[in-house]
């Protein structure tokens, strides 16, 4: 089993180059653009754990928020909190072993802030588990040197070397030297020793963690793992005991190159020492120190006998890796109720502590859904980006719906249900609609454009440009003006958009910008005491309305029977108002409104999702909808 350890560095140059020429825009768009604020858990399994810790230091290095490599089964430990509210990286060259496929299941079960997977073979156990699930985002291509050998090589440096490229456009062959090796503070032979002390600063990590995979599955020695510092704190004393047969491996950056001298120092000058340096920084240092770990390896099998990449498995390795544990782990994680879904979406876990508090939300839940069940509708208002269409740029303007969402749309229409549509865009909106909906059902179908402002039957988007053919609110003229003022647009792309009564801010923002945005416009409205106008969230943009004269809420005719459905149900955002209907339910966030505004879909459902969960659940008969829901 395996393939010769030193045939496959013979290949990675040429790794590197495949993966250098790959388009990581969807990784990249993961990392560093989508949803950044949140927190990271990248999962992976034997070598690819050290991408993990690769990719978790470059996420907090660009983004400024914590990330953890964890492997499948200490995901499953986190608990479902941790699975739910984090993103999640699944990092798997083969996308075939058990663990990983084990741990994307509960993904899928509990996450609701976004998932990946990394594979490097197209057509793989991964790549078919989620074709189940479209809402995980993947990518999959196949690596020219096909299958690794015992120990994880050319697919561990493209996916470094994929991961860099997503951090950065600086090539990873650029400044790497690829002969090159590492260093002795004196000549000591390889094969006396057996402990391996690896320390390590920043960009080391992930390379300490591959030595240690390294050593350890091909049986060349042990490894233990500290950085600088903690091996200060009594690590150092294992010298004083076991000097005899252990050695040190440094692994140095120029960030922490005076630190490791000065550590190195300290100790006895017959403490064998190996050092794996580099001049680059960070990411390509990690890469270019892997390589030369790689080299040692390969040395150190040569002292032992031991070619690495085909060290012989025994045949309880086998079945070791083969285990199949997935129905052990349903005792780690057990089935969470409905109830406390919804419940916990509303508070927080933090309301948790709080036992009064749960159970009184806990009952309203009970009441909301069973006056839902109860009720008599003939007409559901939707709101449209991130509720019918999903939320991401490239599909706010794609025209059409998706063939799921259209096909459930139309079989409320077909049994005479009115659908009411209510959007901070114009006539894209409609133009979408006509797309995906059949003529004959226009008449039944009402969009509010410009959150409401506009309410027409599908069809009459001529009617647009006489209502935009009036003059612009003064008072959000004036906010216009002074955001320009505080802010200029060369600091945040941000683009304005004057639309009669509203004025609407989008453009190519982070997370972060639009925040900022966000809070100056509030500031210009408490400073310049604009009374009439309110700033509205949603999820890809802002809206500054005139209050009193366009609200959501205008779509519903008859409130008694209109099941309303939003995505933004928190007090900031643009579905705030049409979800405090007593009968609304979101897709993604709510308010604290225990009477409205619930989320009741099952764990890890959101978005078109969770709108096609809802409409699922719904029985139709000569225009009347019935809800059958339960948690």
């Amino acid at each position: 089993m395996g393939k010769p350890f030193k045939g496959e560095l013979e290949k990675l140059a040429d790794t590197i180059k495949w993966a250098e020429k790959q388009d990581v825009t969807r990784l990249a768009k993961f990392l560093f653009e989508e949803n950044k604020e949140t927190p990271l858990v990248c999962i992976g399994s034997g070598g690819s754990f050290s991408a993990c810790h690769y990719a978790a230091q470059l996420y907090q290095q660009r983004n400024g928020v914590l990330a953890q490599a964890m492997t499948p089964l200490q995901l499953m430990y986190a608990g479902r909190d941790i699975i739910r509210d984090c993103k999640l990286l699944f990092l798997s060259a083969s996308g075939k072993n058990k663990d990983i496929l084990n741990a994307i299941k509960y993904g899928v079960k509990y996450n609701e802030a976004g998932m990946m997977s990394l594979t490097l073979r197209k057509n793989n156990p991964t790549e078919e588990l989620l074709q189940q699930y479209p809402k995980v985002q993947r990518w999959s291509e196949d690596i020219p040197t096909e299958k690794d050998g015992f120990l994880a090589t050319n697919s561990l440096v493209a996916t470094f070397t994929l991961l860099s490229r997503s951090y950065d456009s600086v090539p990873v062959s650029k400044g790497i030297s690829q002969n090159g090796t590492y260093s002795k503070n004196y000549e000591f032979d390889l094969s006396a020793i057996q402990n391996f002390l690896v320390l390590y600063g920043a960009a080391g990590e992930p390379v300490a963690w591959d030595i240690e995979s390294k050593l350890t599955e091909a049986a060349l020695g042990s490894a233990l793992l500290s950085d600088y510092r903690n091996f200060g704190h009594g690590r150092h004393h294992w010298f004083a005991k076991r000097k005899e047969n252990s050695c040190i491996i440094a692994l140095i950056s120029p960030v922490e190159k005076e630190l490791a001298i000065k550590t190195i120092k300290s100790l006895p000058v017959d403490v064998p020492v190996i050092y794996i340096e580099t001049e680059l920084e960070s990411p390509q240092a990690s890469i270019d120190m892997l390589l030369k770990a790689f080299i040692f390896v390969r040395d150190l099998g040569v002292a032992r006998g031991i070619d690495p990449g085909r060290p012989g498995v025994p045949a309880y390795g086998r079945l070791l890796y083969n285990l199949d544990y997935y129905k052990l782990t349903n005792r780690i994680l057990p089935k969470e109720n409905t109830i406390d879904v919804a419940v916990r979406r509303k508070l927080g876990d933090a309301g948790k502590e709080n036992a009064a508090l749960w159970e009184h939300y806990s009952q309203a839940c009970k009441r909301f859904v069973l006056r839902l069940n109860r009720g008599k509708y003939t007409t559901v208002a939707f709101d449209y980006d991130g509720t019918l269409s999903a939320k991401d740029r490239v599909s706010r303007y794609t025209n059409g719906l998706s063939d799921d969402i259209r096909d459930a749309l139309v079989k409320l229409l077909d049994n005479g249900v009115e659908i009411r549509i209510a959007t901070g865009r114009g006539k894209s909106v409609g133009k979408s609609l006509k797309e995906s909906i059949d003529k004959k059902y226009w008449s039944q179908i009402k969009v509010g454009y410009y959150n409401g402002a506009c309410l027409l039957t599908l069809g009459d988007e001529k009617k647009l440009e006489a209502f935009l053919d009036c003059s612009f609110d003064p008072e959000l003229k004036e906010l216009e003006k002074e955001l320009m003022r505080r802010i200029s647009k060369d600091c945040i792309n941000y683009e304005l958009s004057e639309r009669r009564q509203q004025l609407s801010i989008e453009g190519e923002m982070t997370a972060e910008e639009s925040q900022i945005i966000y809070d100056i416009c509030r500031e210009i409205i408490w400073d310049k005491q604009l009374k009439g106008i309110r700033v509205w969230r949603s999820s890809h943009s802002m809206d500054i309305v005139v209050y009193h004269e366009v609200s959501k809420l205008n779509v519903i005719e008859n409130p008694d029977t209109t099941l309303c459905i939003g995505d933004y149900g928190s007090v900031e955002g643009n579905d705030y108002e049409l979800l405090t209907s007593r009968a609304s339910l979101s897709v993604d966030k709510v308010s604290k409104n225990a009477d409205s505004c619930w989320n009741i879909a099952p764990s890890g459902v959101y978005g078109l999702d969770a709108t096609l969960y809802y409409l699922s659940r719904l029985t139709v008969k000569d225009g009347v909808i019935k809800c059958k829901f339960s948690v």
